[in-house]
């Protein structure tokens, strides 16, 4: 049933609703300038972490959506991330992932306070595959949309798909 509280519409309560438009995507081979995503592939994106920090390095952060990258259904104009499937990561120790989405650089990004994060441990020794919701804003089709993350140990990586709601409001 739609529901407004104090005058604001339901779409902007993003987990007051039923999904039904959830896509998953992966990494785009080859990635260009403006377009990062591929809702039919099955090649996973990967962040690399920096020692106790961010990935620090040129391409740490996975590049999920560019420009160009516009949802599929015809008259989409705003999505949200909802889930992620982690399929491989290489360190026993907590991961800080960040989602980071603006129309400029990632830095400019990061500077506003566009983004979001969330914590990932496996739990064993072994490569963990796991599937983890997660929320963000909707974001404008056309919007840049990176991830980054942060681990104790250099260059420990995480390869994932994102699974995202597409909205026509």
């Amino acid at each position: 049933m739609p529901r407004s509280i104090n005058g604001i519409a339901n779409e902007e309560y993003t987990e007051e609703h039923i999904h039904n438009r959830e896509r998953w995507y992966g990494k785009r081979n080859p990635q260009t300038a403006t377009q990062w995503s591929d809702g039919a592939t099955l090649l996973p994106y990967r962040c690399i972490s920096g020692n106790n920090t961010w990935g620090p390095d040129a391409n740490d952060e996975a590049q999920l959506f560019g420009t160009a990258d516009t949802p599929i259904f015809a008259g989409g104009r705003r999505l949200d991330f909802h889930r992620i499937l982690i399929l491989a990561n290489n360190s026993n120790s907590v991961y800080r992932l960040r989602i980071i989405w603006g129309t400029g650089t990632i830095g400019d990004a990061i500077a506003a306070g566009d983004w979001s994060s969330f914590m990932f441990v496996r739990d064993s020794t072994s490569t963990q595959r796991k599937i983890m919701d997660m929320m963000s804003p909707k974001i404008f089709a056309a919007t840049k949309i990176w991830m980054q993350c942060w681990n104790v140990t250099d260059d420990a990586t995480i390869d994932f798909f994102i699974g995202v709601h597409e909205y026509d409001f």
